[in-house]
């Protein structure tokens, strides 16, 4: 059997404040790092050729864990794909290095906003000028090399930047980036006031928007049936398997990879069922879920 993808959480620590993130304004679990030797459990628990790609974060900045490129190195020695999602702030010249050099398939790079004021009211503790020179830097060290690593830039779409992504196009050329994607924005399953939330994030066109009306913030969807089932698990950094990644606080966990191999869980009789009762949306989070299938658009360049 293939798993096409899991998601494995390196940390939920992160650098920044954003208003609308559970691990700023609602998470109660454990923070941490996960371990190398960990990481490395997960990954030998699987056969050659099993697993096709890992997204390396979850909640959290995934560059504060200090052996992130280790687990690059190992999952790319297995022949593994990697994918790392960042804020963008911590693009130094070492991690800039280890980012082209370290076998990482992909890099999106958050940038959400071509103003000052429209990045930083959502990326709070952020600075403008600082992220655009650090993706600028990242983008042009790449075409001086012969890293296969894709450039991914992405914007979260508000009100605040809808109006700027003509803006973005043009800079994203201009860098010779691979991607760029436009991903619409969450209010959040954990936020009670998503009436006043709405008026002050949501996109004016609807185009970028999961919600199909801002009055009852109805979510669009192309089924009832939960897609999220036809992945694979989600690991979160102190070896915990939850149901979705949507579970920012492990409300939902049914096993742990320091007890149970996780090549075994996914084959097991209790993942079909919970699958089956994901599909169905059957568990109490999936009252309450904000996924979408229509959530991003990526754009080749």
């Amino acid at each position: 059997m293939i798993y096409p993808k899991i998601k494995i959480e390196p940390t939920n620590l992160c650098n920044l404040k954003c208003p609308l993130c559970p691990t700023n304004c609602a998470m109660s679990r454990a923070r941490g790092d996960m371990s190398l030797v960990l990481f490395k459990k997960i990954i030998d628990s699987f056969e050659k050729d099993e697993i096709k790609k890992i997204n390396l974060w979850n909640f959290g900045e995934p560059l504060l864990n200090k052996d992130i490129f280790e687990m690059v190195r190992y999952a790319a020695k297995k022949g593994i794909r990697t994918i790392i999602s960042t804020n963008s702030t911590m693009l130094d010249r070492e991690i800039r290095k280890n980012i082209l050099c370290s076998g990482l398939d992909t890099i999106i790079v958050c940038l959400d906003g071509m103003k000052k004021e429209s990045h930083e009211k959502y990326r709070v503790g952020s600075n403008f000028e600082d992220i655009v020179n650090n993706i600028k830097a990242l983008a042009s060290e790449k075409k001086n090399s012969a890293s296969k690593t894709k450039i991914r830039l992405q914007m979260l779409l508000t009100k605040e930047n809808g109006k700027e992504i003509n803006k973005l196009k043009e800079f994203a050329k201009s860098l010779g980036v691979d991607e760029l994607a436009l991903k619409d924005i969450s209010l959040g399953s954990w936020n009670n006031d998503k009436e006043k939330l709405a008026k002050e994030w949501l996109p004016e066109d609807k185009k970028y928007s999961r919600y199909e009306d801002y009055n009852t913030l109805k979510i669009k969807r192309k089924s009832e049936k939960c897609t999220w089932c036809k992945r694979n698990g989600t690991i979160l950094w102190n070896g915990d398997v939850t149901i979705c990644c949507y579970d920012f606080d492990g409300k939902h966990i049914f096993t742990n990879v320091l007890k149970e191999d996780f090549r075994k869980v996914l084959l097991s009789d209790k993942m079909t069922k919970i699958r089956n009762k994901i599909a169905n949306r059957q568990y109490e989070k999936c009252k309450e879920c904000q996924e979408t299938e229509f959530g991003m658009e990526v754009m080749r360049l």
